[in-house]
């Protein structure tokens, strides 16, 4: 037996024998080698690798062993994005997902393979559930002709993609714990992303699932096939909550949208202040089976063309090992029954009916459910036959009102408004022409006019322009390009670029910042718009600047700003508008090129100078507890060092003299290092040049108490110094 990469295939005595008396021996040799080569090729193992989707304000992470997720994200959630939404927060909502597979392979054996399944520590090579491999390095995609992926393939703004495989039972020699009866399916996973306002907060998932039992094996059909996705959904904010272990797990409110396909989470009872109130959700929107469109909203038409429409069913079982109808599913069989049998959201239990449990348990910390959303069955695939299968993973706000701690628990039509439009924007990017959603390019709906059904072909607003800011005490100049009025919209191609808008969040607006208009500056020649014209921000002449490759051919000074304060600037371009599709004018995201200031004084170039107004200072002093800007906890405090030189040395001491703390200034790359800006700001972040933000807490972490402090400021570069006072009350 020749053993290599898990291809395991025997040659009898008897067969060597008839094939060395009939060939010659070198051609046997070299027809071996050639077998087992292309063995190891087909079975070859990529390393593991993960990405985020970072087009829009919804950052999902994907891996190319076919989970979904960052599991350790509560631990570190520096690390990078789990299922983060906004992404400039700490608002998480997946633990880890990935799909299922199940079959009755080869008419005689039920078997199902799953990217993941219930677990404390999520992936973990070699793993008991985790029985897919990764078959190549992931890769992205780009529409985007200056992004460094853009491909006239791709289908998103960002595509990600990864391919992967039930095929092995090891990994480089770690065998998958219980892995051994795999379908073969080789799968190949496309994310699509965008950033446009009405698509920057999903992500759309093909899977393409190819049943090639005939490399593998023994050519096997699957039989009554059923693709369902595994999903530990959980919303909880890993900057502000306190809480860790199933205490962080178990507020979850659970919910089902029957009509959107749609199973969602929220938070319903965490004591986390501050956090924002979002949902979390995974749909459903469809499949491609044997040329028709698979999917419950078809019925009819697949009726009518000898088809048996799939059903949707959602299915959730409590991560601890359950009882009951919550028990948790260990087997093949236990996992296809989940699968393939509808789960009974509207029985009665105790009195309560399941829907109405689940909705309320995480009010009481019983909420640590596992969801499961899965579509079949698919009658047949035949060895050689692929199925697509389309999910999409989504968040969104609760609107105002329901905001706080008292809107956690709330779960109505009004506290999903923005998840309703959220889903219904999914599957109208989906649809693109298939205006009936039937699968088929009926007449009037060959938008593009190639005589073929084109998914995701929707109006677009013009690309984002390019911006810069430069900060002055007080004030902020954002500078833009003129990018924006050289696109095209996707669908029409024409350049209906109309105008740019400049959004400023409120003062104070740290932990979620909401865009606010404050003026508006469009083309002055149509009925479109105000008609008010660039003259006001247009520059005489196009800047540049140092070490900065876009030319600049606008400017807007905002004025009055408050010196260390946090503000959201961004600009945003707007179209004319499409009478073919009956829409206002589209806008680019005011999220996208969004940018955190803080003005202050700038570098001082004159410390040695006897000025006033160039002396080192500090604010607010004398600082209280609980200053306006400060977080709840010990370590979200700050006050700032002003007039600082561009490179400096600054120490901070007790009234005996004790230096209690010390750090550097540098402000070619200072954008704030304490724990402030870790959990109330995002990049990019821009920080005046002189000054520096402090935690008042010592060089050991010790929080300062009541009392007089003194300070020293080294100029590095000259070497003078300035030194001054503090006072802290608390």
């Amino acid at each position: 037996m020749l053993r290599n990469t898990h291809l395991y295939f025997y040659v009898s005595l008897d067969s060597v024998n008839f094939l060395i008396n009939n060939l010659d021996f070198l051609k046997f040799s070299l027809l071996l080698l050639s077998f087992v080569f292309s063995a190891q090729i087909a079975f070859s193992q990529a390393s593991f690798e993960r990405l985020e989707t970072d087009a829009g304000v919804f950052g999902l992470s994907i891996t190319n062993f076919g989970t979904l997720g960052k599991p350790d994200v509560r631990t570190n959630p520096e690390g990078g994005f789990s299922m983060r939404y906004p992404t400039n927060t700490g608002t998480e909502h997946l633990f880890e997902a990935g799909i299922w597979v199940g079959a009755l392979y080869n008419q005689s054996q039920l078997r199902v393979s799953t990217a993941s399944v219930t677990t404390s520590g999520g992936y973990a090579r070699g793993g008991a559930g985790f029985e897919f491999t990764a078959d190549a390095p992931l890769t992205q995609r780009s529409t985007n002709p200056n992004d460094e992926y853009f491909s006239p393939f791709s289908v998103g703004e960002q595509d990600i993609i990864a391919q992967f495989s039930d095929k092995r039972r090891d990994i480089n020699g770690t065998p998958i714990s219980g892995h051994d009866t795999p379908l073969y399916a080789d799968v190949t996973l496309e994310s699509y992303s965008w950033s446009f306002p009405f698509t920057e907060n999903f992500t759309i998932l093909r899977y393409d699932i190819t049943n090639n039992s005939d490399k593998y094996a023994a050519p096997s059909t699957w039989d009554s096939v059923f693709v369902g996705m595994y999903a530990d959904l959980v919303v909880r904010n890993v900057n502000s909550a306190t809480e860790t272990g199933g205490a962080f797990f178990n507020k979850n409110g659970i919910g089902y949208l029957d009509s959107m396909y749609t199973a969602y989470v929220f938070d319903a009872g965490s004591p986390d202040n501050p956090s924002i109130n979002t949902y979390g959700a995974m749909s459903i929107i469809g499949a491609d089976y044997r040329g028709q469109y698979f999917h419950p909203s078809n019925a009819e038409y697949l009726g009518d063309n000898g088809y048996r429409a799939p059903f949707v069913t959602p299915s959730y079982w409590l991560f601890s090992s359950g009882t009951g109808l919550y028990v948790r599913p260990s087997s093949d069989q236990q996992r296809y029954e989940r699968m393939a049998i509808p789960f009974p959201m509207d029985s009665v239990i105790l009195g309560e009916t399941v829907r109405e449990q689940l909705r309320t348990d995480g009010q009481t910390g019983n909420g640590n459910y596992i969801s499961m959303l899965s579509m079949g069955p698919f009658n047949q695939v035949e060895p050689g036959e692929t199925i697509s299968v389309y999910y999409a993973f989504s968040a969104a706000l609760k609107p105002e009102e329901f905001q706080g701690i008292s809107g956690k628990e709330v779960d109505n039509e009004e506290s999903r408004l923005e998840l309703t439009k959220t889903l219904n924007a999914i599957n109208k990017v989906f649809q693109g022409e298939d205006k009936n959603n039937n699968g088929i390019l009926d007449d009037g709906e060959d938008t593009d006019r190639n005589g073929e059904l084109t998914r995701y072909l929707f109006p677009t607003p013009p690309d984002n322009p390019k911006v810069r800011v430069h900060l002055a005490a007080g004030k902020v100049t954002l500078y833009w390009d003129k990018s924006a009025e050289r696109s095209r919209d996707r669908v029409s191609g024409e350049q209906d670029f109309e105008g740019y808008r400049i959004y400023r969040s409120e003062l104070g607006q740290d932990i979620n910042p909401q865009p606010r208009l404050i003026r508006e500056f469009d083309n002055p020649a149509n009925a479109v718009g105000f008609n008010t014209g660039f003259d006001e921000v247009e520059l005489s002449q196009p800047v540049l600047f140092e070490e900065d490759t876009t030319t600049y051919y606008y400017a807007y000074e905002l004025n009055n700003l408050l010196s260390g304060w946090q503000y959201q600037l961004s600009v945003t371009a707007f179209d004319k508008g499409s009478d073919e599709f009956g829409i206002e004018g589209l806008e680019s995201s005011a999220n996208v090129n969004a940018i955190r200031v803080f003005p202050g004084t700038p570098a001082n170039e004159q410390f040695a100078s006897d000025d006033p107004q160039y002396q080192v200072g500090v604010y607010p002093n004398p600082y209280r507890l609980n200053a306006a800007w400060d977080g709840l906890a010990e370590g979200d405090r700050k006050l700032y060092f002003y007039n600082l030189p561009a490179r400096s040395e600054v120490r901070i001491y007790t009234v005996s003299g004790d230096i209690i703390a010390e750090f550097k200034h540098d402000a070619s790359n200072y954008i704030g290092n304490i724990d402030w800006f870790q959990n109330y700001s995002d990049d990019p972040r821009v920080m005046a040049g002189g000054e520096h933000a402090w935690d008042l807490q010592s060089s050991a972490n010790q929080i300062l108490t009541t009392g007089l402090y003194l300070y020293s400021v080294k100029d590095i570069a000259s070497g003078e110094v300035q030194t001054g006072k503090l006072v802290i009350i608390k």
